[in-house]
């Protein structure tokens, strides 16, 4: 009985090192909440449009508002559910990376904040070549600024576009209306 009690904890004890040493190698792959900042991540990923606004310097003089795009990947959209930092509209709209709704599409969040009164059309987005339509937009009607908006306003809101529209390490422009960004897709 005793040589039975020896064996069992021999493979218990290594069994248990065996799932340390994989949890150890796993890598960036598995993060802890709170391990990560997403905010390296988003430079690359992201771009800003001014609407309306005239460049003066550093400085943007004059814009309605600012619409921050950011494309979704599968390493920011565990990031984001990964880091406590970061704002919890992004951590909602990240979650439909890898949906149905996301298959053979790229998915971006936009985040619009107004300075001045706006009427937000989502048809002029753009990305690429490609027009939003109303069913490339993910996110439920209650966050998306969309119509009549007055001054000081923030909205965000999910949206996919086909995955075509992107080729790796190409410039293309992502924007509203006439004023747009360009953005180098990630290799």
């Amino acid at each position: 009985m005793k040589k039975n009690k020896g064996f069992a904890a021999v493979v218990l004890t290594l069994i248990c090192t065996a799932f340390i040493a994989a949890a150890a190698f796993a890598g960036d792959a598995n993060w802890e909440p709170g391990q990560v900042d997403a905010s390296a991540l988003l430079d690359e990923r992201q771009t800003s449009v001014w609407v309306e606004g005239s460049l003066l310097g550093d400085m943007v003089i004059g814009a309605r508002g600012a619409l921050q795009i950011i494309y979704v990947d599968n390493k920011l959209a565990q990031a984001i559910s990964a880091d406590f930092s970061m704002h919890d509209w992004a951590k909602r709209m990240a979650q439909y990376y890898g949906s149905d709704a996301t298959r053979g599409k790229a998915l971006f969040i936009a985040h619009v904040e107004t300075y001045k009164p706006w009427s937000f059309d989502p048809s002029k987005v753009f990305v690429g070549g490609y027009h939003l339509t109303e069913s490339d937009v993910l996110s439920p009607s209650m966050t998306n600024p969309f119509g009549e908006l007055g001054s000081d306003q923030t909205g965000f809101f999910a949206f996919v576009v086909p995955a075509s529209e992107l080729k790796k390490g190409e410039e293309i422009q992502i924007g509203y209306g006439d004023d747009s960004a360009l953005w180098k897709v990630l290799k």
